[in-house]
């Protein structure tokens, strides 16, 4: 059953998507527009080379939108890095056809016309903005890579300090010390799943102050396994010391992997890429998105 985390998550990423078919919807709505302009934007009256320009700003912001959202959703490396290059070049047309506009504004345009073009430039600047932050960290993938070391060397480790205990204890005598043992080495093993949780609800975590929580449980669950495993020591025959002795190497490593796992869920670029895009991205395109629409309607002749 997945946690309340795990369900945000899951609901943050279906959100992601609507968002993405809407935005390829709008793609080919204004593919259309740019079909119909193709033949004068490089020629006709200067009222036909602004719509023609503009509709294919419009375009192609959508265009980066998508291609951001889909660098930010995959889960390989490879696709991801071309996504965001895709969005790169979509948003180098965008400057390539803005600077034509500002040109034609600056020459003929009415005030109005200029009043948008700016407020064009301060949203789409803050778009850029965003980007460059989000398409840097999208092919990071770090929570997902923290996710794979916890699940697969993780869970390997704590299987290797578990069949090391469970030989440790297996021919202790008398049963008074062998329960004894096996109630400090159930201790050890408690400890150790704990500490698996807690990485999975730290990779989970949006908040950095969650994160700092889940790593203090981590410290707490740690020492208690430290301090079980060194009162086995001394209380190990020297046919049984190599268990204890690689179960206390396996545990070294297993928090070395840890560290490493806390190291790439701080990073967070699973989620806080998913959540800047769904959040100040597409609040940044929308502003883009309108006053380019309200720069249509005056080059078509509308109030």
């Amino acid at each position: 059953m997945m946690n309340r985390d795990e369900k945000e998550a899951s609901k943050s990423i279906g959100l992601a998507w609507a968002a993405s078919l809407v935005v390829t919807a709008l793609i080919t709505l204004l593919a259309s527009f740019w079909l119909q302009s193709a033949s004068i934007i490089n020629g006709g009256s200067t009222g036909s080379q602004k719509q023609a320009l503009l509709a294919n700003m419009r375009m192609n912001i959508a265009r980066s939108a998508e291609k951001e959202k889909s660098a930010v959703l995959t889960t390989s490396d490879e696709e991801s890095a071309r996504f965001a290059e895709e969005s790169k070049a979509a948003t180098r047309e965008v400057n390539r056809d803005l600077k034509t506009l500002e040109a034609i504004i600056a020459k003929s345009g009415s005030a109005k016309e200029k009043e948008l073009v700016a407020r064009f430039g301060k949203s789409w600047a803050e778009v850029q903005q965003i980007n460059a932050g989000l398409l840097e960290s999208a092919p990071q993938h770090t929570n997902d890579k923290a996710l794979e070391l916890s699940n697969s060397i993780g869970a390997d480790l704590m299987h290797k300090i578990d069949d090391n205990l469970t030989k440790l204890t297996a021919k202790v005598t008398p049963p008074a010390r062998k329960a004894q043992m096996d109630k400090i080495a159930g201790d050890a093993r408690i400890a150790i799943r704990n500490i698996a949780l807690l990485q999975s609800r730290h990779i989970d975590a949006m908040a950095d102050a969650d994160k700092k929580k889940f790593e203090s449980s981590m410290q707490a669950e740690q020492t208690k396994v430290s301090s079980a495993l060194k009162a086995l020591d001394k209380m190990t025959s020297k046919q049984s010391r190599p268990y204890i002795r690689e179960a206390k190497t396996d545990f070294s490593e297993f928090m070395r992997v840890n560290s490493e796992i806390v190291r790439l869920s701080t990073l967070n670029t699973n989620r806080s890429t998913a959540a800047l895009s769904l959040g100040d991205k597409r609040k940044a395109d929308a502003g883009c998105d309108r006053a380019l629409e309200a720069l249509q309607k005056l080059a078509n002749g509308k109030p």
